[in-house]
Order: C-alpha cells, then sequence, then structure tokens
C-alpha cells in the first residue's frame, strides 16, 4: 500500500505495469526478434537493468519496506517463472544466468530506498500537478 500522496498514483501504478508486461513480453517472445533490437550489447546487462528499473519503481510507489520485500520476491518469482517458460516455449532457452543478473537488478533497485532517489517519482509527480492548475 502507497503510503505516498501521488496525485496521480493510478497513473504511475499503470506505468509500472506496463512495464512489467514489456518486461514479460520480451522475455517471450523468440531470441530472433530480440537481436534486431540489442543495442545494449550484453544480455545480462539488459536482464539487471530491466529488474533494477522495476524494483527502484517499486520502491518509489510504495512506503512500507514489507511492500518492498513483497515487490522483491515477487519479481524474483516472476523472473524465475519466465525462464522455466522460456525453455517450455522451445523458442528459448532458460538460464540460470539470467535470474542471477535479475536477482541483482532487484537488489540495486531496493537499494534506491536508502538514497534521495526514493521520492523522485513523487517530486515529478507534483511538479506535473503544479503545472497542470
Amino acid at each position: 500500500m502507497s503510503l505516498h500522496p501521488f496525485p496521480h498514483l493510478r497513473l504511475w501504478r499503470g506505468l509500472f505495469a506496463l512495464a512489467i508486461l514489456l518486461v514479460i513480453v520480451l522475455s517471450l517472445v523468440s531470441n530472433d526478434s530480440l537481436r534486431q533490437v540489442d543495442f545494449i550489447g550484453n544480455d545480462k546487462i539488459g536482464h539487471l537493468l530491466a529488474y533494477f528499473t522495476l524494483m527502484a519503481f517499486a520502491v518509489q510507489l510504495q512506503d512500507v519496506s514489507s511492500d518492498w520485500s513483497r515487490a522483491a520476491f515477487g519479481l524474483l518469482l516472476l523472473s524465475i517463472v519466465l525462464e522455466f517458460l522460456q525453455q517450455a516455449s522451445g523458442l528459448r532457452r532458460g538460464d540460470i544466468h539470467d535470474v542471477y543478473a535479475n536477482a541483482i537488478g532487484i537488489v540495486l533497485g531496493a537499494l534506491t530506498a536508502l538514497t534521495p532517489a526514493r521520492t523522485w517519482l513523487l517530486a515529478i509527480d507534483r511538479r506535473i500537478s503544479r503545472t497542470r492548475t
């Protein structure tokens, strides 16, 4: 539960859900499709950045560390399930190293809770509200 007074909470939750959906889709499409859009050059860095972004976003939206723990667990579970689905689909191979990269991204994203960056989204949301009035 968010204790942050977000004026546009639905917007941010919707974007968070969209980001999760994007990770799911990108995790399940064929490798051939992904090679055409690989701008990072290293699969593991992409995994780390994706899960870092998701977890940092979860930290922004939630003000209670127990909610962060649930988000971290949910993202790690999602990561593991997606690796199994990749293997089962036959389009891609599941890779435990992807799960490790995702877990590192989750931990780094959670660490943003200890920095001033923890409230950046709230500051952006409030600024948007001021410019709209």
